[in-house]
């Protein structure tokens, strides 16, 4: 039997393609990772692993060998890493041992010694690995990487999933992986892709076509190609998908083809929808097996990514789902209308209203819409905007809509899910129906319309006394609209009526929103444990982005008090990017609490800059500007601007009708500015409001008695904050006054207090606070960190990574925290002096 041969075109890297574009920063990362026997390129066809690697092996003095990878080549795979070692040099003659002339386990252990003995390291690039079967060549890797100490260097390029099992060396902190994220092309590696093309776009498009494609290499490349010979490539930009030829050949030849026929169903079946899990899979194909088709088909490297930290639901690339979408009308359209009345039943029967809604109009099964309606329009009203699941379907008949209400309700609820304002009033002229009232009043909520939500709410409260679905909605937006305006305890009953009708009628949604905006009322009325157990159960009951937003802003708040500030920044960040306007205010301004202790002047000022623009363009609630004014004083003084901090406390002074927020601000600057007197009058004579307001006036007062020598008065009053303060450990207030504080209240124990276990926790957490050490940056921080050493602004930045603008900034200001900088420059020069750059 003849041997066969080895093939010297495996062992050579590919010519790179003409037009390459060079990536410096990817060619530092991977000669970062020789600090590590193993690197691990992994992400779907496409993203230029073999090109990236092809390029980095020329253009590196380290020695490299290289092993292209077929199907088939398990029995002769030790013979090419032999002759990729030898192409690699440093080896005499036929030094390296032959797998041909001892058992495995024996070539494995000569070859690892030999690699040992080597004063140089040598690496190998094995690419496309995932076309091996056979585990034992994994174990025999990891093998020769245990026992070859540093001389060897292993780059695996695979496709999908996890990548090979390196569990052990993983855990050893042993592999540096690169993946789709890594790979993906930026705003200036697009510019200069199309620049190597002949091609030159506005900006504008240039962004138009990385956000389409995700920074996908392979599908801009094609798309550069294709518009070479376009006579107008702006309007290719503006009407590219994943149906056009190049790209939708790519996915047939590339991935389609490739599939089993199940693999190919699921995918087909289930791109009608954005999101998959194993049971929806099995609801739209008839299956069983969902969920192992779907983790297959992500290890297969199916331009497939898990949703959050686990694997239990997936999406698919933006033109791989546009692709698909396009080859199932092509395939099966008859069966389009039916995958979407099976996504209907699946969301229904989960309570899922709006998505059931979206997928029964697609279907056109009226009838299924307008029982949606009837079982959950105070859910469907408090629903959106989300984008559009599918291409809109036929719309129902002029004659069905005028003569069935509750469709064109349906078409209403639906259009204003999908953001369409004018389309919801299109629909809405059609219906007399007296639950219009509740959209628009949903619609003034949103837009943080006080007034015209709070008169709306009672007029829907008087007309439908006894719907129980319709009363929920209203006490919700009334105790929204009562939280705007700072009658907490008036939007506590009126949230609390609320959340018992919408559970008394299973209104999963109106439920989620009556709780989360709850917990923010509990938090601000200084219940601190009740409002963390209200917003952990809002978050356990719905994924809805403005519930979470509320609920995760609730926890901010608790944590603040307690002096967590870690932990508050967290919720805080996490509370972001729902785009309702009351929520977004009230962000910005609990962002400014966490400012006035010890930032910088530069850090304080952007963010008195965000909080601006959050608060311009509508009526702001006297509340809220009061709040705010009354955070922005505080970092004015702290700053030594008492001037500036007195103007703007005069300047709402006469409108504010005695608010407790803006006197407990007066007080603390009359404190920075010396006026000791005046700071104990104020602080004393501070209307009854939230807790958190009457024990920093107490503090503040016993603060400014303190330094005037009056003992007796300083005692007093901090025992009587201590009161306030001991049921929900309100600890917080006590340490941002830092070291002033801990002093008294260190000389309050010599005194005698009855509070003794909470002033030791609050003096000890207070000391701690200075030597806390800073958390390590995670892998995404590490690569905003890497762009903010250029001189890309932050959002476009944001376009090159594909995030938003509040992303970018929410990883900004956690790599600020973390490296304890103020700003952009700081941050870079911190991050090279700790070589993390």
């Amino acid at each position: 039997m003849t041997e066969e041969p080895l093939l010297d075109s495996k062992l050579e890297p590919p010519d790179p393609p003409s037009g390459l574009v060079e990536r410096p920063g990817l060619s530092r990362a991977l000669d970062a990772g020789r600090q590590r026997p193993i690197t691990l390129v992994n992400a779907p066809p496409g993203w230029g692993k073999s090109v990236l690697l092809s390029w980095w092996t020329r253009a590196t003095e380290f020695r490299v060998g290289w092993v292209g990878i077929e199907d088939g080549d398990d029995p002769r795979f030790w013979s090419y890493l032999r002759a990729a070692l030898n192409s690699a040099g440093g080896f005499a003659g036929d030094a390296l041992p032959s797998p041909d002339e001892a058992p495995q386990e024996v070539f494995l252990a000569r070859l690892a010694a030999m690699l040992a003995d080597l004063r140089e390291p040598v690496g190998i690039v094995l690419d496309d690995f995932h076309r091996i079967r056979d585990p034992r060549i994994l174990k025999g890797l990891e093998y020769l990487v245990r026992h070859a100490g540093r001389a060897l260097r292993m780059v695996i390029v695979t496709r999908g999933g996890p990548g090979p099992a390196l569990a052990r060396l993983r855990l050893a902190d042993a592999v540096t992986v690169v993946e789709g994220a890594d790979l993906s092309f930026n705003m200036a590696e697009t510019v200069e892709l199309l620049a190597a093309l002949g091609l030159e776009l506005p900006d504008r498009y240039t962004r138009m076509l990385l956000r389409r494609t995700a920074g996908w290499p392979a599908g801009l490349r094609l798309a550069g190609l294709s518009m070479r010979g376009h006579c107008d490539p702006l309007r290719f930009v503006e009407e590219l998908t994943g149906n056009h030829e190049s790209i939708a050949g790519y996915f047939t030849s590339e991935v389609l083809d490739g599939l089993g026929g199940g693999h190919r169903e699921v995918l087909l079946c289930g791109c009608v929808l954005d999101e998959l899990t194993g049971s929806l899979v099995d609801a739209l194909t008839g299956r069983s097996d969902g969920e192992r088709i779907l983790a297959e088909l992500w290890e297969a490297g199916v331009f497939l990514d898990p949703v959050g930290d686990g694997h239990s639901a997936y999406r698919c690339h933006r033109l791989f789902r546009e692709f698909l979408r396009r080859e199932l009308v092509r395939r099966a359209p008859l069966r389009v209308p039916e995958l979407h009345r099976r996504a209907a039943t699946w969301y229904a029967a989960r309570g899922s209203s709006s998505e059931a809604l979206q997928h029964a109009l697609l279907s056109s099964d009226w009838r299924m819409a307008t029982d949606l309606v009837t079982d959950y329009w105070p859910d469907l009203v408090l629903s959106g905007p989300d984008p559009p699941l599918w291409v809109p379907g036929p719309a129902p008949p002029e004659a069905a809509l005028r003569d069935n209400p509750d469709l064109a309700l349906a078409c209403a609820l639906n259009q204003q899910i999908l953001g369409d304002r004018r389309g919801t009033d299109r629909y809405l002229r059609l219906t007399g129906d007296d639950r219009v009232a509740a959209i628009h009043l949903a619609r003034s909520v949103a837009a943080g319309d006080v007034a015209t939500a709070s008169s709306q709410a009672s007029r829907l409260l008087t007309h439908r006394e006894d719907n129980e679905g319709a009363r929920s909605v209203a006490l919700s937006a009334l105790g929204t609209a009562r939280l705007a305006t700072g009658d907490l305890s008036v939007a506590e009953r009126a949230l609390d009526g609320g959340l018992v009708a919408a559970e008394r009628v299973g209104l999963g949604r109106v439920r989620a929103a009556c709780l989360s905006r709850l917990a923010v009322v509990r938090a601000l009325l200084g219940d601190l444990h009740l409002a963390k157990r209200t917003a952990q159960d809002s978050l356990g009951s719905t994924t809805t982005s403005v519930a979470c937003g509320y609920a995760h802003l609730a926890l901010a708040i608790t944590h603040h008090e307690w002096g967590e500030g870690d932990e508050a920044a967290r919720y805080l960040d996490l509370a972001e990017g729902s785009g309702d306007r009351l929520l977004a205010a009230l962000i910005s301004v609990v962002r400014l609490w966490s400012l006035q202790d010890g930032e910088s002047r530069s850090r304080a000022d952007e963010a008195l800059r965000e909080t601006h623009h959050e608060l311009t363009g509508w009526a702001v609630p006297r509340y809220i500007a009061h709040r705010f004014t009354a955070a922005e004083a505080g970092l004015r003084a702290s700053f030594g601007d008492t001037r500036t901090a007195f103007r703007l406390l005069a300047d709402q002074a006469e409108a504010s009708g005695g608010s407790a927020t803006l006197t407990v601000a007066l007080a603390r600057t009359q404190l920075r500015d010396g006026n000791l007197d005046a700071a104990i009058r104020t602080a004393a004579g501070a209307p009854n409001g939230e807790l958190g307001l009457a024990l920093e006036a107490g503090l503040l007062e016993a603060l400014a008695a303190d330094r005037l020598g009056h003992g007796r008065h300083a005692s007093m009053s901090l025992e009587k904050a201590l009161q306030l303060a001991d049921h929900e450990r309100f600890r917080g207030v006590f340490i941002r006054e830092g070291p002033a504080a801990r002093r008294l209240l260190s000389a309050h124990l010599d005194s005698g207090t009855a509070y003794w276990p909470l002033v030791m926790d609050i003096i000890e957490c207070a000391t701690e606070r200075p030597d806390r050490p800073a958390a390590p940056l995670t892998e995404r921080e590490l690569t905003v960190l890497r762009y903010l050493q250029s001189v890309l602004t932050t959002e476009e930045i944001a376009a090159e990574l594909h995030v938003s603008v509040n992303t970018v900034k929410t990883h900004m200001r956690h790599i600020y925290r973390k490296l304890t900088a103020s700003r952009r420059r700081e941050a870079v020069r911190k991050a090279r002096d700790a070589q993390l750059l």
